[in-house]
């Protein structure tokens, strides 16, 4: 396996909040073998066979989306103006009877499409969850991108939910069936694709799961050694639902049940009060924060309140926007606005919680997240010669970019050290021609779906 050397540009590693004005990384294979100052690089003993002049661009760590349903790409700009009945109005009216309508061989080039928004924005690793995960598989396969997959557990029908019914008749057979997928996933698909698709357990959350439920699939992922993604304190009625049900929040019952752990990821997690924030630190559990899809829904999480205590946060986007620039900039300006304190968090605080939080949470943080020999060669590079960086500065350059960059600046993407967008073309699949069939698949779909709406 040859030397690949990117150099000449401002790396940023992100294991600590500096920048190298003239920085380089060199990786072998799959690993980092130097990260440093390009006149620092040894060049006769590595010998690179392909050199990448990164002058005027920035090196950093792929992104990592700690919560994505990538069939979501059917919902584009569907749910998020929906008047009706509640907050979620758009979920329940629009959202779930458009991907529980989806046929099998829709999900390629929908799930294919939405990851191709997100590895062409610089996002490297995805935490995808939803129904039928066993046809995500190919998709992460032959993108290249890092994918961790888990089969969404529900324990009612999704179609029979809305913003203000809250009541829940539980299907034993769809948690069995849900229960069954798992396993299939995790046989299928778990270190598959040389390591890059592994899977974990998602208990559909109390909102969407039985008690007895969640313990079923607790159990699943002790099995398999592998973590959990729950949705959790998500949705207005759910608090109010949980507690009518068992007494407790939810917070209280998935501690209870002992669904919280380190190696849980809780989804969204907005409503929550000071014991909520109290049970996930002391459970160790880690928040996936949507802080970009939330604010569409009008409501948001007391995220001043989750720092300071010191909970494990990742950002995640869920579905229909994917670019992780939009939420890393959100995580900041949405709890300055509504607390008035400019210095809750900075540009390094809100990039560390897409690439070191990230890899926290999914137990990663050995392989990725920053920048450091040894690590995984998931790379990219933001293109700084356009007019929203410049003046450069390099002693705020990392504020420079949380606040200005877009996910269309990435030029080039590297996972596991393959070039799988480069000069901000995808280097794997014909993209064009995905997104070609998924529109006229979701044409079909909104088609016949919309006459309900």
């Amino acid at each position: 396996m040859g030397c690949t050397l990117i150099e000449n540009g401002y790396l940023i590693p992100m294991n600590k909040n500096e920048v190298v004005a003239d920085g380089a990384v060199a990786f072998e294979g799959t690993r980092i073998i130097y990260v440093g100052a390009t006149k620092g690089f040894d060049r006769q003993k590595h010998r690179p066979d392909t050199i990448i002049n990164a002058r005027g661009k920035a090196i950093l760590p792929g992104l990592i989306n700690t919560h994505i349903h990538l069939v979501g790409a059917y919902m584009k700009g569907l749910t998020e103006d929906v008047p009706g009945s509640g907050d979620t109005a758009g979920l329940y009216k629009r959202g779930f009877p458009v991907v529980c309508s989806l046929a099998d061989e829709d999900y390629y080039s929908g799930c294919m499409t939405h990851a191709l928004e997100m590895i062409m924005s610089g996002t490297t690793t995805i935490s995808s969850t939803f129904l039928n995960e066993r046809l995500v598989g190919p998709v992460a396969k032959d993108l290249g991108i890092r994918a961790v997959l888990s089969e969404w557990i529900v324990g009612t029908d999704l179609l029979k939910l809305s913003a203000r019914n809250m009541e829940r008749p539980w299907d034993q057979s769809l948690v069995e069936k849900g229960l069954d997928a798992a396993q299939e996933l995790f046989e299928n698909w778990h270190g598959k694709a040389d390591g890059r698709i592994t899977t974990r357990i998602s208990p559909g959350g109390p909102g969407y799961l039985s008690d007895k439920g969640i313990e079923q699939t607790r159990d699943l992922a002790k099995k398999h050694g592998v973590g959990i993604n729950i949705h959790i304190a998500e949705v207005p009625g759910e608090t109010e639902f949980v507690l009518a049900r068992y007494g407790k929040r939810p917070m209280e019952l998935g501690r209870d049940l002992g669904i919280l752990t380190p190696e849980t990821i809780g989804f969204h997690c907005v409503f929550l009060n000071d014991s909520d924030i109290e049970i996930m630190h002391e459970t160790g559990m880690n928040l996936s924060h949507t802080a970009f899809h939330t604010p569409k829904r009008g409501y948001f999480p007391p995220m001043e309140k989750v720092h300071k205590r010191g909970v494990s946060v990742s950002i995640g986007s869920d579905w229909c926007s994917n670019d992780l620039w939009k939420f890393i900039r959100s995580s900041i300006l949405f709890p300055r606005v509504k607390t008035g304190d400019v210095s809750l968090m900075e540009g390094y605080d809100a990039l560390r919680l897409a690439t070191v939080g990230g890899a926290r949470a999914l137990g990663m943080e050995k392989d990725i997240g920053t920048l450091e020999v040894g690590k995984k060669a998931d790379i990219i590079l933001l293109d700084l010669t356009l007019p929203w960086y410049r003046p450069i500065r390099i002693e705020n350059l990392i504020s420079n970019i949380v606040y200005n960059s877009n996910g269309s600046d990435v030029t080039d993407v590297f996972v596991d050290g393959v070039r799988v967008v480069s000069d901000r073309a995808v280097t794997t699949v014909d993209a064009e021609a995905i997104m070609q069939d998924c529109q006229s698949r979701a044409e079909r779909v909104w088609g016949v779906v919309s006459k309900n709406w």
